[in-house]
């Protein structure tokens, strides 16, 4: 009578022991991390009168053509990110402008991944960097509309980047 009990015992802790394991693995989540190499940057310009001051900085860190302002330096760059994940699942990208200046968008986002340039988001589905890591690289367009104040702005924007 006593084996028996002991038999029942140890059939009850290893159930026990398979749905922890099973708990456990439900808990585990992947990680994505992103690092800045550097944010997007515009040079200082002159701006128009009468009219609206238009500058792009595209994702390869050029200036686009629809800039029609004079620069008055050479300071601009393009965004750029590195992402890494611990998983395979697709990712998907955001990039939104937050509006921070007042009479001045941020607008016409483009970001190249995998060498795709995407003008659109959010971007839903894209393969995974895995642990080797992509670059992100991002442009953008600003419109600085003719009764915006004069002075340095600083442009703020999200880049959000998950897993599904």
């Amino acid at each position: 009578m006593i084996k028996q009990n002991l038999m029942i015992t140890s059939k009850l802790l290893k159930s026990i022991c398979i749905i922890g394991l099973v708990c456990i693995t439900k808990m585990v989540s992947a990680q994505i991390s992103i690092t800045e190499i550097q944010p997007i940057t515009f040079p200082t310009v002159l701006q128009n009168s009468g009219s609206s001051t238009t500058v792009v900085v595209n994702w390869k860190g050029a200036i686009g053509n629809s800039t029609n302002s004079i620069l008055l330096d050479n300071d601009y760059s393009q965004g750029r990110y590195y992402i890494t994940s611990d998983s395979t699942a697709p990712i998907d990208i955001n990039f939104i402008s937050l509006a921070n200046e007042p009479l001045i968008q941020l607008k016409n986002f483009r970001v190249r991944y995998k060498n795709v340039t995407y003008k659109t988001f959010p971007i839903l589905g894209l393969e995974n960097p895995g642990a080797a890591g992509e670059y992100i690289d991002i442009g953008a367009k600003v419109v600085a509309n003719k009764k915006s104040s004069q002075g340095a702005k600083f442009l703020q924007y999200s880049l959000s980047v998950e897993e599904q």
